[in-house]
C-alpha cells in the first residue's frame, strides 16, 4: 500500500455517532504517521450533529494537535435536488475545508436526474472543495455528467475508502469513478469516514481501488499535505493556522502605566 500521510474525512463524537474525541482521533493518526487530518464533521442537518456555534468556534482549535496538523472543516449535507447546503454562513470564515454528501436522512434518493442534479449544484458552488462517497449505490448518478463538472470547476474528488464495507455495492462504482478521474486528469482525495478511530489513516480498499484504476500517485492529494495546501491556497481559502494573536500583539499599543 502507497504512504499515505494525510486523511481527507475523519469525525469526532460532534457528529453525534462517532466514537472518540479529537484529541483521541490525532493521538490515533500520529501514531499511525500522519501528517495532517481533516476533521469534516457531518453538518447541522444531520441528525445529533453539531450545530453552528460549533464550527464558529473551531478558532480555539490548535492547529497542530500531537504533532498531526488538523484542517478545521465541514462535511456538508446536499438538501435537495437543487444542491444547496447546510453550511452556516456565519461560520464560513472557520473553515478550513469543504465537502458535500449526499446522506438519505438528509435528503432521499430520487431519480437519476434529481440525484445527479443535487450534486452539480454543490459541484458548481464555489465554496465546495471536494465531493464525498459518490460511489454509493442508494444514489443513482450520471458519472460522466458529475466528472465532467468536477473537471470544470475544479473540484477533487473523495474515494471513501469506508464506502467498501459499509456502503454495500460501492466497490464497482469507486473503481469507475477512480478510473474515469485518472482519464480526465482529476485530483482525488482519499478519506476513511472515520467513525471510530482505529479506521484513521488506513485505506486498504480504497489503494486497491485505485490501482485497479490505474490511477497516477501524481493525481492522489493524500501522498503529500503540501498539495492539499497548494490546492486550497489556489482556490483562495485562508488557512486559519494559530489563530491566537501572540502577546506582542496584544500589547502592542497598551500604554504601560505610570
Amino acid at each position: 500500500m502507497r504512504h499515505y500521510v494525510l486523511d481527507g474525512h475523519t469525525h469526532t463524537l460532534a457528529s453525534g455517532h462517532a466514537y472518540h474525541t479529537l484529541l483521541e482521533l490525532t493521538e490515533a493518526a500520529a501514531r499511525k504517521g500522519l501528517e495532517a487530518i481533516c476533521l469534516t464533521e457531518h453538518g447541522p442537518e444531520m441528525p445529533a450533529s453539531c450545530q453552528w456555534i460549533y464550527f464558529n468556534n473551531y478558532r480555539i482549535v490548535p492547529p497542530v494537535i500531537n504533532n498531526v496538523r488538523v484542517f478545521k472543516g465541514i462535511e456538508a449535507n446536499i438538501m435537495d435536488y437543487e444542491g444547496t447546503l447546510d453550511v452556516p454562513r456565519q461560520s464560513l470564515s472557520r473553515l478550513e475545508v469543504i465537502s458535500a454528501s449526499l446522506h438519505d436522512l438528509c435528503l432521499k434518493p430520487g431519480t437519476r436526474e434529481q440525484n445527479t442534479s443535487a450534486v452539480l449544484g454543490a459541484i458548481e458552488n464555489p465554496i465546495v472543495d471536494w465531493l464525498c462517497h459518490l460511489g454509493n449505490p442508494r444514489y443513482d448518478l450520471d458519472y460522466e455528467a458529475v466528472l465532467q463538472a468536477a473537471k470544470k470547476h475544479g473540484k477533487l474528488i473523495e474515494i471513501n475508502n469506508g464506502s467498501f464495507f459499509i456502503r454495500k455495492g460501492s466497490a464497482p462504482r469507486c473503481v469507475a469513478i477512480a478510473k474515469r478521474c485518472a482519464e480526465l486528469e482529476i485530483p482525488v482525495i482519499l478519506g476513511t469516514d472515520t467513525h471510530f478511530l482505529t479506521d484513521v489513516g488506513h485505506f486498504p480498499y480504497a489503494d486497491h481501488a485505485l490501482d485497479l484504476a490505474g490511477v497516477p500517485d501524481e493525481l492522489i492529494i493524500n501522498l503529500d499535505t503540501k498539495r492539499l495546501v497548494s490546492y486550497l491556497e489556489a482556490k483562495g481559502r485562508v488557512l486559519l493556522g494559530d489563530a491566537r494573536p501572540t502577546v506582542e500583539e496584544v500589547f502592542a499599543d497598551v500604554p504601560v502605566p505610570d
